[in-house]
């Protein structure tokens, strides 16, 4: 059993904005033989995260940051390019909420670690997710071998109050995909409340030699293309939200989720708020936009799709383009009129990326929504309803 963290976040750091959070660059003592060096830990014009370990003078350093405030419940995803799979016996990777460095718990309590590493040893297992308890001794751990096509991986956990699911997956993928899936292991323990961190954590990543500098004596560099948190309760991965009432507007999707259809009158949900790659719902009758396709960030927006009686397409997702128009002009709000006049502006917009996300999410294509009289009745007929995860 290893701790990546054993220690307090030092005062003396240097602080760096990246995806949406702000973090203490680690100066001095840090886990392992060598100390943070803030100079080893920068940001490229692709908003791109780079780690190094380096030898100036015969003296080796390392990085690490933590976020100087604390992420609870939900989703964690890294996009990783570096040979992880094939590093140094002495060099280590970990991406970890640590609740000591806040004061949350003791060492040995309140940690989540996706480590890659060989500990020294050169046949060793090169990967370690290890789930710390909120209390008490009961320690979740598995250690496996892997192998990557290329440089490129993704690492995720999911993080609830019962249980945590840690991912590996081979290239890049968004956070609602598990193409290429190397690894995937759920941890849920009995007695979750005390074996389950509850509180919520500064999230730390560091890259640093275990127990001696790199073996072969050369640096180290990775980078780390992008970081997501999808906070718990933001649709959750693959939620798919109820159908609108009269004059409703559809419920958000989760992350990947699909958003439910929109009631008489109403519009069609966001996209955005469906999480990353997740498509909008079809627009009620007279109401705005029939679906819009499928939207992930900077993703090409699909067909706009049949309006409703008199409708107006809706603008296409962030990056995308707008959608053809079909019967009627388009209005900005209310409810179009059986004449054709200016209608509801439906508007079914695409994903925003969850903290700040760096990568390309194309969703699927969406249908087309078409409307009639008929369809009209029917929807009357229609009751609010909502589903949750």
């Amino acid at each position: 059993m290893l701790l990546v963290g054993g220690f307090s976040r030092p005062a003396a750091a240097v602080d760096l904005t990246w995806k949406g959070h702000t973090w203490q660059v680690t100066s001095g003592s840090m886990a392992g033989v060598c100390k943070g060096d803030p100079n080893n830990v920068s940001v490229d014009s692709s908003g791109y995260l780079h780690f190094k370990i380096v030898n100036t003078g015969g003296t080796w350093t390392a990085s690490e940051m933590f976020t100087t405030d604390n992420l609870g419940f939900g989703t964690y995803q890294w996009q990783v390019d570096g040979p992880v799979d094939s590093y140094d016996k002495n060099i280590v990777l970990g991406l970890f909420p640590y609740g000591p460095a806040a004061n949350i718990g003791a060492d040995g309590t309140n940690e989540i670690d996706i480590e890659y590493s060989r500990w020294g040893q050169a046949n060793g297992p090169n990967a370690d997710w290890t789930d710390y308890p909120n209390s008490g001794t009961t320690v979740g751990e598995l250690s496996f071998n892997f192998t990557l096509s290329s440089t490129l991986s993704t690492s995720r956990f999911v993080w609830t109050a019962a249980s945590i699911q840690s991912f590996l997956i081979d290239g890049l993928q968004p956070v609602d995909s598990t193409t290429g899936l190397i690894k995937s292991w759920t941890y849920a323990p009995p007695n979750a409340s005390t074996n389950i961190p509850q509180s919520p954590m500064p999230l730390g990543m560091n890259l640093w030699c275990f127990n001696a500098p790199p073996s072969n004596g050369q640096p180290i560099e990775i980078v780390i293309r992008d970081f997501q948190f999808v906070p718990a309760g933001a649709g959750g991965a693959g939620g798919t939200t109820g159908t609108g009432g009269v004059g409703g507007r559809a419920g958000s999707g989760g992350v990947g989720g699909t958003a439910g259809a929109g009631g008489v009158g109403g519009r069609a949900a966001s996209g955005g708020t469906g999480g990353v790659g997740g498509r909008t719902g079809a627009g009620g009758v007279g109401g705005a936009t029939g679906v819009g396709g499928a939207t992930g960030m900077g993703g090409a927006t699909g067909a706009g799709g049949a309006t409703g009686v008199g409708g107006a397409t809706g603008a296409g997702g962030v990056g995308g383009t707008i959608g053809a128009a079909s019967g009627g002009s388009s209005g900005a709000g209310g409810v179009t009129s059986a004449t054709g006049s200016a209608g509801a502006a439906g508007h079914a917009s695409g994903a925003a990326s969850a903290g700040g996300c760096s990568c390309r999410v194309v969703g699927d294509a969406g249908p087309g929504g078409g409307a009639s009289a008929l369809l009209l009745l029917l929807a009357l007929a229609f009751r609010r309803r909502r589903s949750t995860e």
